[in-house]
């Protein structure tokens, strides 16, 4: 059993966190739970569990695992609904992530549907996310993947 902490950043350990939802033992209470999972699915590259949590109506028939890229860190910035007894949900995030052209940040706020008792995807609006670039991390600036190494000699190779 995985003991390090979760990949979605809640500061609590995979087990008890995104673990038994990402593993289908147990469903994601929130919409932003939901996020949060998917999320650390993202990071796994698990693509049959992003699929599964898809709302059908917007859901691609496939997906590719290779075209993920690589996650570093989440941020959740908002949520509106999405708890219990709500039927809908929205949650704003940033995520930082590496692709072959760079660093790059998402921004977006997803939408989320509560159907056949479990918290779905929807779709997302994309905001002001940072494509392909570092955004205000400097050469000697900490790492912003967390290893706690200088940018340079870590994600800006």
């Amino acid at each position: 059993m995985n003991k390090r902490q979760c990949y979605c950043g809640s500061g609590r350990l995979f087990p008890d966190c995104c673990g038994p939802v990402v593993a289908g033992i147990r469903p994601a209470p929130t919409a932003e739970a939901l996020m949060r999972s998917r999320y650390t699915a993202n990071v796994l590259q698990d693509t049959a569990y992003l699929l599964k949590t898809w709302h059908p109506s917007t859901r691609p028939q496939t997906m590719d695992g290779d075209g993920i890229p690589l996650w570093y860190s989440l941020a959740v910035l908002s949520t509106a609904q999405g708890r219990k007894g709500d039927e809908s949900g929205v949650v704003e995030f940033r995520a930082l992530y590496r692709t072959a052209a760079g660093m790059g940040e998402l921004h977006e706020k997803s939408r989320f549907v509560f159907e056949d008792g479990r918290w779905l995807y929807m779709d997302g609006v994309l905001l002001a996310g940072r494509a392909g670039q570092p955004g205000k991390t400097g050469r000697n600036s900490p790492c912003p993947c967390g290893s706690g190494r200088k940018f340079k000699k870590c994600c800006l190779r």
